[in-house]
């Protein structure tokens, strides 16, 4: 009999290859196959991308099991085990839980590992090796080749990339390809811009609704929804503005999780010259100094108005009054009475202000992320320090022939500038200081990461859907796919810590481009494999046939190579690396289009329409980077994909692998990981224990200047790197730019403007310690002679964040999936605090702990 040994109990190979007989899809265990994975990373295989018995037609004692291990409301628990018995009269199970998954449960289960749960909970996972995983998605994928022999030839090249790790598709990819399930392939969606009126609205968020009920992040453009105020003559009245049916949209998000599938996420924008925009970074805030800080230091009375009405105060009552005195009465007593300093601090705030501050609708557009649309002329009044006019369609004086215009295209066109092209009235509804806007937008997305900025024209003079007459309206959840009307898109990364001869500390150029090759087929081959719910969608991806190739592994590549990543060397390096990625792709894509045909939407109805299409396509801004022998060869034979290149987070991919996520250096080069006793235990990343071991005399606290982390890079070596990749993406990037403890607004502005004059098409920029707030210094503080500012590192302080790795993830249908994050809502160190995305590394906003998993 065959085992594989797992802690005490042991996988029964031959059993479980007589279960896979039952199952066509799944490849059988061979002795060849090892690829398993550890902790966190072999959890997120087995419950994530592995083909499971969900019928549970062959589960039986002694299997090997993925499952829920605690039921706990706020951090339901996943880990593996073995069962020990099945009792189907009561749908009960015993399960023997792994040991390294102990730490997790309570009583007297921590100690033998063994629990009672539901026969529901249990997942059986039939491909326990990568092997398996890989042998299925190679299959599935080139099973879309038109012969016999062309899909033998593929299924080699594609299993031999994938289980080598050089190219690692999306998860969704990994999970559906070769699976005859009827989930989709695709992670980005981009809705068409909203149409103004109930109906619009209505099947806008109907089709929201299906994307997201399948786990999809869509994003929304929303300019081309009437103001606030605007006549809306179907109610004859003034319309509720366009904020309010976004927040509409924004909720979907919530309510498709109480229905029970995963979480989608969304994405919603406004532009920035719609004259709802500063109702629409203030209607977010949550944090109530932001909006005191913007009352007392604003000079728009709009701004203002808008953060005193999300403000909410309450006065303190007589009884708490007399409590707060009287903590504060101890703060000159030895030992201050039992109280903190943090305490009394707080009670001195509380008197000092007369009540509490929290704010209205805290809720309010919580089921999306933001962001603004920046355009040119906004940033060129920015520079110029000019006024800016908030616009939009003056349908309050629309003839009859012009109203029925307006309902039948101005979501087609979505921009104001290009409707009052077409000769259309268009009413100022109000001036503001571009730099009052702007210092708005950088204040809040400093202090409380939102709204996200989006450089709306620098996309739309990049990409490459000009040619065939789109352009892009909004991007992903994740930044990293500007994308038309209903475009999807299918990603994956190459592995760059494989194309490293480390032995001669260079880039194997050779190999980059071998691995390319593969990988633009298989992606390409995705958009015929993927199951499609919604026709447009369909027809829109089959017709630009776009994909997203991108990369995990920069940062281990550049540490191979002994470049700094950020610094001018690195930077030559990277502009190399992304170079050859770009060429070859777009060669390859011609290639292909020469086998299989161009994209449908570059193929006109006549000859002489395809080379007027083909000829927009290579004058794009994009294309104009590309050589010669490109543009030829596109004129003669047009090119398979109309957009091939993506930087996206690789989180869950990219930690299953083990290697630097998307694009982003490393955040930390070492790691507390909990051990049996509930203790934290500090491990080295698994790059630098690579270096030690062949560096033995070399101290680990002393490394080369090249292990550099994400926080000790300068702000603008992070932005430079963006706009060095960005030159040769054809899509966008998903980055943030970290900054230390102290950057200031006006600092971070200058960043924005860095990466908008870099050519970038969007960004984040996140200032160390900042998400609290307590950075921004209030009058009241002024004259008390005093500032608190709250410290973020977890446990023992020092000059670096201390970052953990879990030890498990929470069950998919309990997920918050909004930030990208597979690890759950709650914090698995504290218990208490929330998850979220901060400064490129999945933080807890309660106890500060950096959780390295960033799945």
């Amino acid at each position: 009999m065959t085992t594989l040994q797992s802690t005490k109990c042991q996988i029964n190979i031959d059993k479980l290859n007589k279960d896979i007989d039952l199952f066509p899809q799944v490849a059988k265990i061979t002795n060849d196959m090892n690829t398993t994975y550890k902790g966190v990373s072999r959890l997120v295989m087995l419950d994530r991308y592995s083909f499971k018995d969900t019928a549970k037609t062959t589960l039986a004692e002694g299997d090997f099991v993925v499952l829920t291990i605690k039921e706990d409301p706020k951090f339901p628990a996943r880990g593996t085990g073995f069962v020990l018995d099945l009792d189907y009269n009561k749908r009960l199970a015993t399960v023997q839980i792994e040991d390294e998954f102990r730490g997790i449960l309570e009583h007297e289960a921590a100690k033998n590992g063994i629990i009672k749960t539901s026969i529901d909970v249990l997942d059986k996972p039939l491909e326990i090796y990568y092997e398996q995983i890989a042998l299925r998605n190679a299959k599935g994928l080139a099973g879309v080749e038109k012969t016999p022999e062309k899909q033998k030839e593929w299924e080699e090249k594609f299993y031999k990339e994938l289980v080598s790790l050089n190219f690692v598709p999306a998860g969704r990819v990994i999970y559906g390809a070769g699976a005859n399930t009827q989930t989709t392939f695709f992670n980005c969606y981009v809705m068409p811009y909203v149409e103004d009126s109930r109906e619009g609205i209505s099947e806008h968020r109907k089709k929201v609704m299906e994307i997201m009920s399948r786990g999809g992040g869509v994003g929304t453009n929303g300019s081309t929804l009437r103001p606030r105020h605007a006549l809306a003559k179907g109610v004859n009245g003034k319309s509720s503005g366009s904020v309010s049916w976004l927040n509409d949209i924004a909720q979907l998000t919530h309510l498709v999780e109480q229905g029970g599938s995963r979480r989608g996420a969304q994405m919603i924008m406004l532009q920035s010259d719609h004259p709802d925009i500063v109702e629409f970074i203030i209607s977010k805030m949550q944090n109530p100094r932001i909006l005191r800080y913007l009352i007392e230091n604003t000079q728009d009375e709009q701004i203002k108005k808008l953060a005193k009405d999300k403000l909410k105060f309450t006065p303190l009552t007589e009884i708490e009054q007399n409590m707060y005195q009287g903590i504060v009465n101890f703060k000159d007593i030895e030992g201050h009475g039992g109280f903190s300093e943090s305490a009394i601090n707080d009670a001195e705030q509380k008197l000092r202000d007369g009540g509490t501050y929290s704010v209205h609708q805290p809720d309010f557009l919580s089921g999306a992320n933001i962001s603004v649309c920046i355009t040119n002329d906004f940033m060129e009044a920015v520079k110029n320090d000019e006024d800016y006019e908030l616009r939009f369609p003056d349908i309050d004086h629309y003839s009859d022939k012009e109203k029925n215009d307006y309902n039948t295209h101005w979501h087609e066109v979505g921009d104001v500038r290009e409707w009052e092209k077409l000769g259309y009235k268009v009413r100022v509804y109000r001036k503001i200081k571009a730099r009052e806007l702007w210092n708005l937008i950088n204040i809040c997305a400093t202090y409380s990461a939102e709204p996200g900025i989006f450089f709306i024209d620098n996309a739309n003079n990049d990409t490459n859907a000009k040619a065939y007459g789109q352009k892009v309206v909004a991007t992903n959840p994740c930044g990293e796919q500007p994308l038309a009307p209903y475009s999807v898109c299918n990603l994956g990364a190459i592995n760059l810590a494989n194309v490293a001869n480390k032995q001669d500390k260079v880039v194997d150029f050779d190999k980059l481009r071998q691995i390319v090759e593969v990988a633009v087929r298989m992606q390409d081959n995705v958009i015929d494999a993927t199951p499609y719910f919604l026709e447009e969608n369909k027809k829109q991806a089959l017709g630009e046939r776009r994909i997203g190739l991108g990369v995990m592994g920069l940062h281990d590549l550049l540490i191979y190579c002994e470049q700094k990543y950020g610094s001018k060397e690195g930077n030559a390096l990277v502009d190399q690396i992304f170079e050859v990625m770009a060429v070859t792709a777009y060669r390859t894509s011609i290639q292909i289009a020469k086998e299989k045909g161009s994209f449908p939407f570059l193929t006109g109805q006549t000859e002489e329409e395809t080379n007027k299409l083909r000829k927009a396509f290579i004058q794009t801004g994009y294309m104009k980077k590309m050589p010669k022998d490109i543009h030829e060869a596109i004129l003669e034979s047009g090119i398979r994909n109309s957009h091939l290149l993506t930087v996206a987070p690789t989180g869950s991919t990219g930690t299953m692998v083990g290697v630097s996520t998307g694009l982003e250096p490393y955040f930390s080069f070492s790691y507390f990981r909990s051990g049996r006793l509930g203790k934290f235990i500090e491990v080295n990343a698994d790059i630098v224990q690579e270096y030690l071991d062949q560096n033995p005399d070399v101290d680990r606290h002393n490394l080369p200047d090249w292990f550099v982390s994400a926080m000790e890079l300068p702000p603008e070596a992070h932005a430079d790197t963006q706009c060095v990749i960005q030159r040769w993406v054809d899509s966008s990037i998903s980055k943030t730019v970290n900054a230390p403890r102290g950057y200031s607004v006006e600092q971070v502005q200058q960043v924005y403007e860095r990466l908008y004059n870099g050519k970038a098409k969007g960004g984040t920029v996140y200032v160390d310690g900042s998400r609290d707030a307590q950075v921004l210094t209030l009058k009241s503080e002024e004259s008390a002679g005093e500032q608190t500012e709250l410290d973020l590192t977890f446990g023992d302080h020092d000059d670096k964040p201390k970052v953990y790795l879990v030890d498990t993830i929470t069950e998919l249908e309990s997920t918050n999936v909004t930030i990208g994050s597979e690890v759950g809502n709650t914090c698995p160190v504290c218990r208490q605090g929330e998850v979220r995305d901060i400064g490129g590394c999945n933080t807890c906003d309660n106890c500060g702990a950096q959780l390295k998993c960033g799945l």
